[in-house]
């Protein structure tokens, strides 16, 4: 049992290790962008939740941190992309954004928290 549990967890780290080393597909540019929290933006009218990211809320502990490292990021005068993978049910476009052709990952932004990762 332990040799499958083992074999599962390096099957899923080697996964994301893949996908977040994966060059970024074909991507739409992105200009004018502001953090709204940590993980989501506004670009234009445009709000986008940034796909497999979860950010503490700003009233939580570590969400205007969050919301910080995510507005250094797209102030940084690096190029932004974004692939779109549709909408959430808030009407958000959920979408991985790539700065220099690299997409943000949790780790850029921090520690995970919010609702869905209670």
């Amino acid at each position: 049992m332990r040799l499958l549990v083992n074999a599962l967890l390096a099957a899923h780290l080697t996964a994301l290790l893949a996908t977040a080393a994966a060059p970024a597909p074909a991507a739409d540019q992105l200009y004018g962008c502001r953090a709204i929290d940590g993980d989501t933006l506004r670009c234009g009218a445009e709000r986008i939740r940034l796909r497999a990211i979860h950010a503490p809320e700003l009233h939580e502990p570590g969400g205007p941190e969050a919301r910080a490292r995510l507005e250094r990021m797209l102030s940084s005068g690096a190029d932004l992309g974004i692939v779109r993978r549709g909408t959430d049910r808030f009407g958000r476009t959920r979408a991985d954004i790539y700065i220099d052709d690299r997409r943000i990952t949790q780790t850029d932004i921090g520690p995970p928290g919010g609702r869905g990762t209670r």
